[in-house]
């Protein structure tokens, strides 16, 4: 089994959004920014206005979205100089200013964020995940995975590559779809490589749209971060 490089820092609620880079690789010109929030995130500090389709969600579904962001926007600024929060599409991927390509993920009170610049970058993807357990692991295994991945891993359930073929698919779909504007699902592309250094690969078992035929191999990178799995997808122009 793959060991992710691990990636710690301390971080409480309240605390303003971070600039990190957990991959062992360069920066390639984004930026990436997290952000721990509870549920009464959105109390202090400026904070991006509430979509109509989430006016009556619930607390924990709308501090997701402020916490992504917040994220989203101190990533902008340290790419473009001036910050901006993405708004919502009627699809509820976020809207992102002009030039700016991006990814927005939460889980369990961690939100993350990545953005690039759209003369450089077609598709950028991110993804964070708290680590599995056995039982969750097992709860997801024939939704994330093709029967190719589930034979190749044998029939002891792999928590951590469960977590990370679903969440790089995860980070697939984010990168692809401002492209492809159609969904597509967990069995349309499945793991094809990966090493101990953080490096992966998916190839698509599915033509989904434009130049993304089946067969078509997109590298990832993966890390472990202060408890949780996150992956990462930039597609170059």
């Amino acid at each position: 089994m793959a060991v992710a490089p691990a990636f710690h820092r301390e971080a409480v609620s309240g605390d303003p959004p971070e600039a990190i880079w957990p991959w062992p690789d360069g920066r390639c010109d984004c930026h990436c920014v997290t952000l721990h929030y509870s549920a009464d995130e959105g109390c202090g500090g400026r904070v991006p206005p509430l979509p109509p389709q989430l006016l009556r969600a619930v607390p924990r579904r709308k501090a997701e979205f402020v916490a992504g962001r917040r994220c989203a926007a101190e990533a902008i600024r340290r790419l473009t100089g001036r910050a901006a929060f993405p708004g919502m599409g009627e699809d509820r991927a976020p809207i992102w200013p002009e030039g700016v390509i991006g990814a927005i993920s939460h889980s369990h009170e961690r939100a993350i964020a990545i953005v690039g610049s759209s003369e450089r970058f077609c598709g950028i993807g991110i993804d964070i995940e708290r680590l599995l357990t056995a039982e969750e692991a097992g709860d997801i295994t024939a939704q994330a995975l093709t029967a190719n991945e589930r034979h190749s891993l044998g029939n002891d359930i792999d928590p951590f590559m469960t977590g990370l073929i679903f969440s790089a698919k995860e980070s697939l779909f984010k990168a692809l779809y401002p492209t492809v504007k159609r969904f597509f699902f967990f069995d349309a592309a499945e793991l094809s490589g990966l090493d101990d250094n953080g490096s992966a690969s998916l190839r698509l078992t599915a033509d989904i749209g434009g130049e993304w035929h089946r067969g078509t191999e997109i590298p990832f990178r993966f890390c472990r971060f202060d408890g949780f799995l996150v992956t990462r997808i930039m597609i170059g122009r």
